[in-house]
């Protein structure tokens, strides 16, 4: 099942999104600790399409979620 990305770009009471060059930036509200960690499982399990990376404090969980659309198209060359 895939998740609507188009939705999860809104935002919401638990969360802000942050447009970045490559990729998408969701960022936990302060008091909604435990609807990030639950968004943040979800995410991981069904957005097809992006990778998917879990930013983690450590004593709270994840408090920041970064999505890269899966291409090849970058904002940077990489090395080789």
């Amino acid at each position: 099942m895939a998740m609507d990305i188009d939705a999860l770009l809104e935002g919401g009471p638990s969360y802000g999104v942050v447009d970045a060059k490559d990729g998408f930036l969701l960022f936990g509200r302060e008091g909604h600790e435990a609807e990030f960690r639950a968004l943040t499982a979800e995410v991981e399990a069904f957005a097809d399409g992006y990778e998917v990376i879990a930013l983690e404090t450590p004593d709270d969980g994840p408090d920041r979620l970064f999505l890269a659309p899966l291409t090849e198209e970058r904002s940077f060359a990489p090395e080789r």
